[in-house]
């Protein structure tokens, strides 16, 4: 289930700024920082729901770099007889949310 993205308390400057980043990619992504309990992933769902397309991905801590970026599909590669390129989250969340969650231990 996810809150309306106006139902947030409490949030406003995390609001703003997300909606800031939503209206101008360039920019580059907004890191909210709070205790635990803070409605922080909660208002970031929220604006998913507001996005076009509704996409969001969360990067797990052990994502590999190639994962993240994209790079080369080698099983394609070997099939095809030239280079075949996998994309990555980033790729992948192009206009939309990559979620990264305790940011700190990556």
């Amino acid at each position: 289930m996810t809150y309306p993205f106006t139902a947030v308390v409490g949030q406003d400057e995390a609001r703003l700024a997300l909606l800031l980043c939503a209206v101008n990619p360039r920019i580059g992504g907004v890191i909210l920082s709070g205790e635990k309990g803070t409605a922080k992933s909660t208002v970031v769902r929220g604006l998913v729901e507001l996005l076009p397309g509704h996409i969001m991905r969360t990067l797990a801590l052990g994502t590999t770099e190639d994962r993240l970026v994209g790079g080369l599909d080698l099983e394609a590669t070997l099939v095809v007889g030239r280079p075949v390129l996998q994309p990555g989250l980033l790729s992948e969340v192009d206009g939309g949310v990559l979620y990264i969650d305790e940011v700190n231990l990556l």
